[in-house]
């Protein structure tokens, strides 16, 4: 290819405009089933061991949901 076209196309790409572009992207993270394992805003702990701790429990507390849902 000394011109430097391409031979073959296989596909497309589709072209999105920014907005349908983050739209695709919520519908893709939503249908994937991701949550964060903690309530989200702002919280404010003493030390970082506190907020290490109450980090843990609340992924521990979302695996054991994520768990019995598996189950069901």
């Amino acid at each position: 290819m000394p011109d430097g076209t391409p031979r073959k196309v296989v596909g497309k790409i589709p072209q999105r405009t920014p907005a349908e572009s983050l739209e695709w992207l919520v519908r893709q993270y939503e249908s994937m089933g991701l949550k964060l394992p903690f309530p989200k805003g702002v919280f404010r702990f003493k030390t970082f061991e506190e907020a290490d701790a109450w980090e843990m429990k609340h992924r521990i507390a979302a695996a054991v949901k994520r768990l019995r849902d598996h189950q069901r």
